[in-house]
């Protein structure tokens, strides 16, 4: 059995945790009654939540785009945003809020959710705000709406050709229309995100305290975003050392970069005390999303029949890079939303696994081992089910959103992946249940600031799979429910395996970190309704307070 499969092996039901005693930055012991008085002394603090409070150890997203994420809580969130001028109006309002920075920046729209779902224009920004740029992401980070002050400091008009793997939306005339899809966005997005030091660490500061407040202390930061640089090395290397850093940041780097520079980086980020910044692993994106068609599908969509998504990175290039990687000793994380996508990333890894099976058979009897490398495949909306045994067989760990299953719209009327997938594919949409059954490491995220990033809204959707209006009954494919302890593990014990620490992390035992997260409910016991409303209060990680709800 590999440790993939090891790893995730059935728990005997547990006593709820009563108490947990640390000293410094890790776990004294672990009791159910009041065994904790012995272990009072002078300077001792004891934090009493009553006996409703559940403590379990500190919730790990698993995937994050940390720095976008910290300019949400920053920039205006466009998330069910009526129409198009309500957004251009939310771009003014910040454009006047923030006077002193050149770009203007906003995210989360969606047309579907538009009462005209005509496609964006420059036209209705310029309106709006005319002497600034201005850059809209959709719900989705995979398009970019932009007026016609950005469009001309990028340098992009009607002379400009889609770049690789992206397309610019253009007026009949040719010129651009002010949305760009995919890797366009980029365009314009690498300007956009030109931050200062000051800048970047006031955002990383900013998404840390928000995210401590839902009991997280540590997250997998995403940084390659369809072409732009967001790992900010210094930003958080400068935090980490100074002590703001208030959770555990794993971050991946780009996986067409030199090895040799991560290996560096990792080394240098690995010296700095306390363990809170990491250079973790590479990632990339092979495919796009299904919402624009550009997720990568094995066979046409359903609605679009001539239309099967592509890549969004050279496929000749992948299963190097890939295997490049692992033979540094880096795990490799592959954005995969179509059936296509995750077969390509499977194979990638497959071949991976092969060569490093090879090199040890051969001369160079120090090269990695496959049980040492864990790699991911990221999202998986949709899989053809032959592939669903092969992450079990490979060890290679799901990275899952339960967010993700509702699209960001309030009913399942509106939801477009029936229609595009077709009654078959649609059955293995998100497959958590039958990928747990078969042995699969789930473990769990929200890809903030896709959604708001809240871990409590994340066990709600996959227990119930509904959209906010409670539709559609019973739940989109229901057989696919997880309970709240499966998915508790995925955001704890298999998230801290999929991070390779957990040795260190994921449960609550004596000599572990003391990452902790006091919850106002019994997270076990609530109703999934219940549970969506539920709030940290307090949050601890590496034994010092990061957060504590105020009575």
């Amino acid at each position: 059995m590999n440790e993939s499969s090891r790893a995730h092996e059935r728990d005997a039901d547990a006593e709820k945790t009563k108490w947990v005693a640390a000293r410094g930055d890790r776990i004294m012991s672990v009791g159910e009654g009041d065994g904790f008085s012995a272990l009072v002394g002078e300077g001792t603090e004891i934090c009493d939540f009553g006996p409703n409070a559940f403590i379990m150890p500190g919730i790990h997203d698993n995937h994050v785009h940390l720095v976008l994420a910290g300019m949400l809580d920053k920039y205006p969130k466009l998330y069910g945003a009526p129409s198009q001028e309500s957004c251009a109006a939310a771009a003014a309002d910040a454009a006047a809020k923030y006077p002193s920075e050149e770009w203007v920046i906003g995210f989360g729209f969606c047309r579907l959710l538009w009462d005209n779902m005509a496609m964006p224009h420059r036209s209705m920004l310029d309106r709006y705000v005319p002497d600034r740029p201005v850059i809209l992401l959709d719900s989705e980070l995979h398009a970019a709406w932009v007026n016609t002050k950005a469009l001309e400091l990028a340098g992009v008009d009607k002379n400009t050709p889609d770049p690789p793997f992206g397309k610019i939306e253009r007026d009949a005339d040719g010129t651009p229309s002010g949305y760009l899809v995919e890797t366009a966005l980029s365009l314009a997005a690498k300007k956009a995100f030109e931050f200062t030091p000051q800048i970047a660490e006031d955002l990383i500061v900013r998404y840390a305290s928000a995210a401590n407040r839902f009991g997280i202390t540590s997250v997998s930061d995403m940084t390659p975003y369809l072409g732009i640089d967001l790992s900010c090395f210094d930003s958080f290397a400068a935090l980490a050392r100074s002590g703001k850093l208030t959770l555990r940041v794993n971050a991946a780097f780009d996986l067409f970069s030199d090895p040799d520079e991560f290996v560096k980086k990792a080394a240098i980020a690995g010296s700095i005390d306390g363990g809170m910044y990491r250079v973790a692993y590479m990632k990339q994106f092979i495919d796009g999303i299904l919402a624009n068609y550009t997720a990568m599908m094995l066979d046409g969509y359903t609605s679009n029949p001539n239309e099967k998504g592509g890549p969004l990175l050279p496929l000749d290039l992948l299963n190097s890079a890939v295997a490049d990687a692992n033979a540094h000793g880096i795990p490799v994380r592959l954005h995969a939303c179509g059936d296509g996508a995750v077969r390509t990333a499977l194979d990638a890894f497959a071949a991976s696994t092969e060569a490093m099976r090879s090199a040890r058979r051969g001369e160079n009897s120090g090269a990695e081992s496959p049980s040492t490398i864990r790699n991911q495949v990221e999202h998986i909306e949709v899989i053809d089910p032959s592939d669903i045994a092969r992450f079990a067989s490979l060890g290679v760990i799901a990275s899952v959103q339960p967010e993700h299953i509702v699209s960001g719209i309030n009913s399942h009327s509106e939801n477009c992946y029936p229609e595009y997938l077709g009654p078959e594919r649609e059955r293995y949409t998100w497959p958590f249940r039958t990928m747990l059954d078969a042995g699969v490491c789930l473990a769990m995220g929200s890809d903030a600031p896709v959604v708001a990033g809240s871990p409590f809204e994340g066990i709600y959707t996959g227990m119930t799979r509904v959209h906010t209006d409670g539709t559609p009954e019973g739940g989109w494919n229901p057989s696919e429910k997880l309970t709240a302890k499966q998915l508790l593990r995925g955001y704890t014990k298999d998230a801290a395996f999929a991070e390779m620490r957990e040795y260190e992390l994921g449960t609550l035992e004596p000599g572990k970190l003391a990452d902790i997260a006091v919850i106002d409910r019994d997270l076990l016991a609530a109703k999934p309704d219940s549970i969506r409303d539920a709030k940290a209060l307090m949050t601890v990680c590496g034994g010092r307070v990061v957060h504590r709800e105020e009575s």
